[in-house]
């Protein structure tokens, strides 16, 4: 079986957009924390927060263009997974997710380890 992927092999997470202005620490990948997430249509709108002011962002995190014929369920693993909430966008980069990638016979497979759900999509 593949190994287990990290979230930016399966995902592509954008930059921040300050929702709050007027401070002069600009807000980045590393001192915003997700504090909360948000499914779209094609994306999870992380919602973060800097500790030290209180300040907000958002960021988009969307599925990499290869993996498209299964991005409803890489976004649904993405919404339902626990251990985003708490880490900067450079934690999330980071994160060891429980998701494999295969391809058998033309198709893609996502397989979560953690339960034994597999999802087969036609490439």
């Amino acid at each position: 079986m593949p190994s287990n992927m990290r979230v930016r092999e399966l995902f592509k997470s954008g930059s921040l957009t300050q929702l709050i202005k007027g401070t002069t620490n600009s807000l980045d990948r590393e001192n915003c924390q997700i504090v909360s997430k948000t499914r779209s249509e094609n994306s999870i709108i992380l919602n973060l927060r800097r500790e030290s002011d209180g300040n907000n962002a958002r960021a988009r995190l969307k599925v990499r263009d290869k993996f498209e014929t299964i991005s409803n369920q890489l976004l649904n693993w993405a919404f339902n997974d626990d251990k985003i909430t708490g880490l900067t966008l450079n934690q999330l980069d980071d994160l060891e997710t429980n998701l494999s990638i295969e391809k058998v016979r033309g198709r893609v497979r996502l397989v979560a380890e953690e339960s034994s759900l597999l999802w087969n999509v036609r490439r």
